[in-house]
């Protein structure tokens, strides 16, 4: 009886906590907060294998996401102040395999996920396979879900997969696809090359993969939300404002440096001279 009644106890505080993360979409300051994340993952081939050789021919040749394991992961916190032009930009965050394994990896994220309840989470095509790599991660390591992780509905008001909200009805399309079209740089490396680059243990590609998705994506939801209203910015200032704080976080990325800081100076300075513009008569 005691037992039932602590599962009863916990069932109704998870209840309350999500119905409360579902009803807060600011802090009391009106502090609108977002955690732009992205992950890498090795496939379990000798497992998968195990699999097949157990269920015959009735076994599925690819490898889908129970056998994918987290081993790279990247996120950056982005506030949005009412009056304030540019958001307050948290450093970029990147954890690899090289240094840590997967429990460890997801109980970081989770542990910023946690410290920020009221933040939104996004990601690119993040509810058709990062979510669910999540939970299973939670469930194999033994670790408590945060808030933004509990509801099962794609469309919670938690989390953002900017992979369905920009498609709508249309076919949805991947980050690459999408960026390129708008003309913002993303991935160093094609994305089928990933997984080539984990299983030889390049970390650095990898890495530096991992932090260009998050970048992108940050500039592809700063744009979206201030196109819908929820949010108000100078753009190409944010933009210049995160690829500033990416450049400095890691100077050896050549993406960060090479790529994105120049691409954003561009915009910034390309902003500066909208408008009207003097010339003097010709001849003059």
């Amino acid at each position: 009886m005691t037992d039932s009644l602590t599962s009863i106890e916990e069932m109704l505080g998870r209840e309350a906590r999500l119905f409360a993360a579902n009803n807060v979409d600011s802090d009391d300051k009106g502090h609108r907060t977002y955690i732009v994340a992205d992950f890498e993952y090795e496939y379990q081939r000798a497992a998968h294998a195990g699999y097949r050789a157990a269920e015959g021919v009735g076994a599925e040749e690819k490898i889908r996401w129970p056998f994918h394991r987290i081993v790279a992961a990247a996120w950056t916190v982005l506030r949005f102040v009412p009056g304030q032009a540019v958001p307050e930009i948290e450093a970029p965050i990147v954890l690899t395999a090289e240094v840590m394994g997967e429990k460890d990896i997801v109980t970081k994220f989770f542990d910023a996920l946690a410290a920020l309840p009221q933040a939104v989470v996004v990601s690119w095509g993040g509810e058709a396979k990062d979510l669910a790599a999540l939970r299973r991660a939670a469930v194999e390591h033994d670790l408590a879900l945060p808030l933004q992780l509990l509801e099962l509905s794609p469309h919670s008001l938690r989390r953002l997969d900017l992979c369905n909200t920009t498609s709508v009805q249309a076919a949805c399309v991947h980050l690459p696809e999408y960026a390129t079209a708008l003309s913002i740089p993303s991935k160093p490396s094609p994305s089928k090359a990933i997984g080539q680059l984990v299983e030889a243990r390049e970390w650095d590609l990898v890495a530096d993969q991992v932090v260009a998705d998050v970048l992108t994506t940050s500039v592809i939801v700063i744009g979206q939300l201030k196109s819908m209203g929820v949010i108000t910015c100078d753009r190409p200032a944010t933009i210049m404002a995160l690829a500033d704080k990416a450049a400095e976080t890691f100077p050896t990325s050549d993406f960060c440096s090479r790529s994105f800081k120049p691409w954003a100076r561009d915009r910034l300075r390309a902003a500066g001279l909208r408008g009207t513009v003097f010339r003097a008569p010709d001849g003059r």
